[in-house]
């Protein structure tokens, strides 16, 4: 009986996250971590070398799951939508750039997987999406100038890509 307590406490505790509200209509927290890009090299990326571009900065827990891999492909397989509308998708998990090199190269994924440090989190601590275990699924939509206009906090893979689409033709 205290097994299934302590088991249902530390998953409501999993599930707690702080409001990230405040981060709509201001800039994107910048940041620089190691990142596999879709040549499948290892560098560092600074979020800061990608403004003035339309951005998806997409949060997932962990490569290889089943929520996040099925979310990874729906993105590689709609990635021309995108891309037609000069949107850029940087995916970004606390998976390491092992893993990360990994599940692109499994999966084919033609866009660039960040790492943030499992210990320190540091970008998921800026995007306030941080929980007791691991990140929550979280997508965040960045204008040209680099502010956060939209952020989608529960995500529908299969229709995740054409909201994107909308919001950012809404946001003109």
């Amino acid at each position: 009986m205290k097994f299934k307590y302590l088991f249902f406490c530390i998953m409501l505790i999993s599930h707690i996250s702080y409001s990230d509200d405040n981060l709509l209509c201001k800039a994107a927290p910048l940041f620089t971590a190691q990142a596999v890009f879709p040549d499948g090299t290892i560098k560092k990326f600074d979020l800061k070398d990608f403004i003035g571009q339309k951005l998806v900065l997409y949060f997932y827990p962990m490569d290889n799951t089943p929520g996040c891999t099925k979310q990874a492909k729906n993105f590689r397989d709609n990635i021309q939508k995108l891309k037609d509308q000069g949107i850029t998708l940087i995916g970004i998990s606390c998976d390491s750039i092992k893993s990360h090199k990994n599940f692109q190269k499994k999966y084919a994924l033609p866009y660039i997987l960040v790492s943030d440090s499992r210990r320190k989190r540091t970008i998921l601590k800026k995007y306030k999406i941080n929980t007791f275990f691991m990140s929550k699924r979280r997508t965040f939509l960045v204008d040209a100038c680099g502010n956060i206009f939209k952020k989608f906090d529960h995500v529908n893979i299969e229709e995740q890509v054409d909201e994107i689409l909308k919001a950012f033709k809404k946001n003109k």
